[in-house]
């Protein structure tokens, strides 16, 4: 593939499909939530990422450094009471949307690459859908890296981003 994008987005599938076995639906987010009945488009827990925003700035000739914001939303449809006075294992079942965002944190995390900077956790939110009962959870990410596909000329420079 010669998108970096797409490229970074069949990566990170498949570290998350290896890694976190628990989600068994991970789709770039073409608006699966936006619909009335979500649960028609995905199975859960899923996963949904996109890209949303890249700024670009130039290094040299025609080469860019991109720094793309990634979301990862993660999707539960099951969970039970957290009231206080429930039994701490129905309060436990209740958060287990929240052991299963810890563990995908953890995957994209330690997820390395040879054409990007590790990823870098930048935000987390909800995104409840309580009208259809799902529990939803968005994780900021981002990172780096340089893209030569527009370059013409096969002689390039690679910058080391350490600053070294």
């Amino acid at each position: 593939m010669e998108s970096p994008f797409a490229r970074l987005f069949l990566d990170l599938q498949e570290h998350i499909k290896t890694e976190v076995p628990e989600i068994t639906y991970i789709e770039q987010d073409l608006g699966q939530l936006g619909t009335d009945d979500p649960r028609k488009m995905m199975s859960f827990p899923g996963v949904l990422i996109d890209f949303p925003e890249t700024s670009f700035s130039n290094l040299q000739g025609k080469n860019q450094l991109a720094l793309p914001v990634i979301s990862f939303i993660l999707v539960m449809d099951t969970y039970s009471q957290t009231y206080h006075l429930a039994p701490l294992p129905v309060r436990e079942l209740g958060l287990q949307y929240l052991e299963l965002e810890q563990k995908l944190y953890m995957a994209i995390a330690s997820w390395e690459s040879d054409y990007c900077e590790l990823l870098n956790r930048t935000s987390a939110k909800g995104l409840n859908r309580n009208d259809v009962g799902l529990r939803v959870r968005d994780l900021t990410f981002t990172t780096q890296f340089e893209d030569y596909s527009s370059d013409d000329d096969d002689q390039r420079v690679t910058l080391n981003l350490s600053g070294e």
